[in-house]
C-alpha cells in the first residue's frame, strides 16, 4: 500500500512539474514575441518620423522604395486604436499569409490623402474588439508618408461582396474591415474621419 501510495506521489510530482514547465514555456514565448513586435513598431516609428519621410520622398522615385522592411515584408505603418487596446503593424497587401501576420492595407486604396482602407482578422489580439468601437473614438494611423489621427464616424456591419466602402473618396478617412464573427456572409465596417493629417 504504501509503496502504491509513494508512487502516485511520484507521478503526481512529476505531473506538476510538467504543468508548471508548458505554463513558463508558454508564458516566455508570449512575451518574447510581444517584445519582438513592441521592438519592430518601434522600428517603424523611427522610420517613419517627419525628417525620415522627407528623405524617403526627395531620395526615392517608386513607392515600393519607401516600404519598410521588416523579415522580407513590406510594412506600411502602424495603426493604433486606443479603445481597444491594439497597436499594430501595418502590411502591404490583404492576402492571408499577410493577415496572419497583422493588418493589410488594400493595394488599390491610397496610403495617406483619401480613403485609406484597411483589413484585420477579428481574433484575439488583433480586432476581435473593434465592434464596440463607437462614434468619436480616436485612431491614429502613422504611414511612410504621413500620420492622422482620425475620428470614427461610422460602425456597421457590411455584406461580405460589398466593395463600395473600399472606393476613394476627396476627404481623408481610414476604413476598416474584419469579419463577423459566426456570419460568413457578413463584415464588419469601422470608417473614421480625418482630423489631422500630416
Amino acid at each position: 500500500m504504501r509503496k502504491h501510495s509513494k508512487k502516485i506521489f511520484i507521478v503526481s510530482i512529476i505531473l506538476i512539474f510538467i504543468v508548471f514547465i508548458t505554463i513558463l514555456v508558454m508564458l516566455l514565448t508570449s512575451f518574447f514575441k510581444e517584445y519582438k513586435k513592441q521592438q519592430q513598431i518601434d522600428f517603424v516609428y523611427s522610420q517613419t518620423s517627419d525628417d525620415k519621410i522627407q528623405e524617403n520622398l526627395e531620395n526615392n522615385s517608386s513607392l515600393n522604395d519607401l516600404y519598410i522592411k521588416i523579415d522580407g515584408d513590406n510594412i506600411l505603418g502602424v495603426i493604433e486604436i486606443e479603445k481597444i487596446n491594439y497597436q499594430g503593424l501595418i502590411y502591404e497587401g490583404t492576402t492571408l499569409d499577410v493577415l496572419d501576420k497583422g493588418i493589410g492595407h488594400f493595394t488599390s486604396s491610397p496610403i495617406l490623402n483619401g480613403n485609406v482602407c484597411l483589413a484585420g482578422h477579428n481574433y484575439s489580439g488583433i480586432w476581435e474588439n473593434l465592434y464596440t468601437l463607437e462614434k468619436g473614438d480616436t485612431i491614429k494611423y502613422t504611414s511612410v508618408l504621413g500620420t492622422g489621427i482620425y475620428s470614427v464616424c461610422d460602425v456597421r456591419q457590411i455584406e461580405e461582396t460589398d466593395m463600395s466602402v473600399l472606393e476613394n473618396t476627396q476627404e481623408d478617412k481610414l476604413t476598416l474591415i474584419t469579419c463577423v464573427k459566426n456570419v460568413p456572409s457578413k463584415r464588419l465596417c469601422v470608417q473614421a474621419i480625418a482630423t489631422d493629417v500630416d
